[in-house]
């Protein structure tokens, strides 16, 4: 236990980000509040960043804050643990919604459970495979990874929801190993170029997902969406103060070589800053834009979310599904219905179908059946599958049992 616990800790020191890291693709992984410190940092370091709000009014490039800028909600708190909980309201059902609560109210400040799959099988009388498989889906949730038995599945988990090959995923079984990178790599198979790849992945991972799960975390939504007219409006939202010029005065009257030299790397420093915040704001309005298209229903009742993943997105706005994934990541938007997690908004369903319409069609069936040979759940399932639906007898008798049907037995007139 203890080599475990400190190879946490140093692997936690050799991942810390730096601000020279977080441009490009990072920018879109950060939530608001922390690319607010990022730019800040980085307008106190770099003497060619200069915010347009302290620029006067005369000039053709100066900006002026909108209303709804003007008007940006404060930072609302929120526990970690409660969004877990709205998450797994939305994707489980029955029983197995029971255990994801009671697997979320059993973890640890890093996120990893505290009880054995055996003991949760034992307290809610089912099998341990349900148990595991309630636990694997609520690691797919955000922040991922939480429900996870070891720090290596933790990782694993978080790999995944960046995007990482299956290669880099599966070499984390030598996670003892990473700080020697000879024997890691022997071991592993990796090349060079792949384990520059993993570390870079997991400079983005969090040790403790659930670190503020027990109190409330101040967040600020980064998107604003609305329906108006029928049209669903996107906005980004960032303080006035992110539009920035980049000044190249003193590019002109650098003098001296090395002082040129300094001048130079923060001036491109600046533009890259520059276009990588623009770049973030386009995907993220890019990215809502086609979520809430899909989940417009939402936007009317604040209740119906519709089957989405992430993949799917990726292929509708032709973005890799890594880059949407970052792009979700502790992201939350403002709805008229109260702030969320983007993450909230991503509904497996049963194969691309709600549930909602899945327990209509299989009520429909049942209404349509022979009374005197009922169908069983078996042969539901097979009915389904025959209609592009692959859905397990285990949750096709959840489903009926949820809308209170009875079992084929009990149907069947005699």
């Amino acid at each position: 236990m203890e080599n475990k616990l400190v190879f946490s800790l140093t692997l936690s020191q050799q991942l810390k980000l730096t601000p020279n890291l977080v441009l490009g693709l990072e920018l879109l992984q950060v939530p608001l509040l922390q690319l607010e410190e990022i730019l800040k940092n980085e307008v106190e370091e770099n003497p060619l960043i200069e915010p347009l709000d302290f620029i006067y009014e005369s000039s053709a490039t100066y900006y002026e804050p909108s209303e709804s800028e003007e008007s940006s909600p404060a930072p609302s708190p929120v526990s970690v643990r409660q969004e877990l909980l709205k998450q797994v309201n939305l994707e489980f059902e029955g029983v197995d919604r029971e255990i994801a609560a009671f697997i979320v109210d059993n973890l640890d400040r890093r996120g990893l459970l505290t009880l054995s799959p055996e003991e949760i099988a034992r307290k809610f009388a089912v099998p341990v495979e349900v148990v595991e498989e309630v636990r694997e889906r609520l690691k797919t949730l955000e922040p991922a990874g939480c429900g996870s038995l070891t720090l290596k599945e933790l990782l694993e988990a978080q790999l995944r929801e960046l995007g990482a090959p299956d290669r880099l995923v599966a070499s984390l079984e030598k996670l003892e190993l990473l700080t020697d990178r000879e024997k890691f790599l022997s071991e592993t198979g990796l090349t060079e170029e792949e384990y520059r790849e993993l570390l870079s992945y997991l400079r983005h991972v969090d040790l403790s997902p659930f670190e503020d799960g027990f109190g409330a975390v101040k967040v600020k939504p980064d998107i604003r969406v609305w329906l108006e007219g029928g049209e669903v409006k996107v906005e980004v939202l960032t303080p006035p103060w992110f539009n920035f010029k980049v000044n190249s005065h003193y590019l002109k009257h650098a003098d001296r070589e090395e002082l040129r030299k300094f001048i130079n790397e923060k001036y491109q420093r600046a533009l890259y800053l520059k276009k990588a915040i623009e770049n973030r704001n386009e995907t993220l309005r890019k990215l809502a834009k086609a979520l809430f298209e899909r989940q417009r229903e939402f936007l009317k009742d604040g209740r119906t979310v519709n089957p989405l993943t992430i993949s799917e997105l990726a292929s509708q706005i032709s973005l890799h599904e890594s880059t949407v994934s970052r792009a979700v990541k502790d992201k939350f938007v403002e709805t008229p219905f109260g702030i969320y997690p983007l993450r909230y908004f991503f509904k497996k369903g049963v194969s691309g179908t709600s549930v909602d319409e899945v327990k209509r069609l299989i009520r429909e069936l049942i209404e349509d059946e022979d009374k005197r040979k009922p169908l069983s759940d078996s042969k539901i399932a097979s009915l389904l599958k025959g209609k592009g639906i692959k859905i397990a007898r285990r949750t096709v008798a959840k489903y009926r049992e949820e809308m209170g049907i009875p079992g084929a037995y009990e149907r069947r007139k005699r």
